[in-house]
């Protein structure tokens, strides 16, 4: 029965043909964006000249687009780290058993759709903005705007401790080293205490709407059929990966900076 089936796909011509074209389309459109963009080329290397800006290779620009939203530790580790593991715990986190060997957005759509947006849209997007968009100074210039080193932009960077202790409550932010009367190895509190609303924000974020998505139909299927853990795993990873365009949005509309900071610590979010 197995040989009566007329379903077997040969090597060729069919996948070398396929093949073939898409190489032949690839090769056109480098040619073509050859004749079209100049190649960046620059006067020898020079030890007392420092480029502005200096930009990382294209691959690593992503990264440091992220430095623009996150401490370094952040965007230099975490992310990078997360990106591992969540590319490692894919296979063990999607039990999906249909498309074996195969994918089709019909029978995958919530996994197939999660990694184009963190590929394209959380990686490819920041990508292009370090490349075309991000001119002298690290500053922000639209597609067309001429690229003045001596541009000057006013971005009054706030945390959510500002909004609440300035803004909202009419007082200076709480500084750890302003109270005396409290010991030295006891004056962290202060600090903490200083951003109770980024920790609260954060914290309930991340801890309560692992079980309010939970109301949701497709998300309660998920969780019947990979467990309690893997469930956990999977929720804790998409919401690191939505916090990326979450910060982007509030560093662009409020110039928000931090949600926590914490600069006795070296620890800001």
């Amino acid at each position: 029965m197995e040989e009566d089936r007329d379903d077997k796909v040969l090597v060729w011509p069919d996948l070398v043909y396929t093949e073939l074209i898409c190489l032949i389309l690839g090769t056109a459109a480098l040619f073509l964006w050859a004749i079209i963009a100049k190649a960046p080329l620059e006067q020898p290397a020079n030890p007392g000249y420092a480029p502005n800006p200096a930009k990382a290779p294209w691959y690593f620009l992503g990264l440091q687009e992220m430095l623009v939203y996150f401490d370094p530790w952040m965007a230099g580790v975490v992310y990078p780290g997360l990106i591992i593991v969540g590319l490692a715990a894919m296979p063990f986190i999607d039990v999906n058993p249909k498309g074996n060997g195969y994918y089709t957005l019909k029978e995958r759509p919530f996994a197939i759709s999660t990694w184009l947006f963190g590929f394209l849209i959380l990686w490819v997007v920041l990508i292009f903005f370090g490349t075309f968009l991000r001119g002298p100074n690290w500053s922000f210039f639209g597609p067309y705007e001429f690229w003045d080193p001596h541009k000057q932009e006013a971005l009054n960077n706030q945390d959510i401790s500002n909004l609440f202790w300035n803004r909202l409550m009419h007082t200076a932010r709480p500084v750890p080293n302003n109270y005396t009367n409290i010991p030295e190895n006891l004056r962290w509190i202060v600090a903490i205490y200083r951003e109770w609303l980024g920790f609260v924000l954060v914290f309930g974020v991340y801890f309560l709407l692992v079980p309010v998505v939970l109301r949701f139909t497709v998300f309660r299927r998920m969780y019947e059929n990979m467990g309690a853990i893997r469930y956990v795993i999977m929720v804790m990873l998409l919401l690191f990966m939505a916090l990326m365009p979450i910060k982007m949005v509030l560093r662009w509309t409020m110039n928000l900076k931090y949600f926590i900071y914490l600069p006795e610590f070296n620890a800001n979010l």
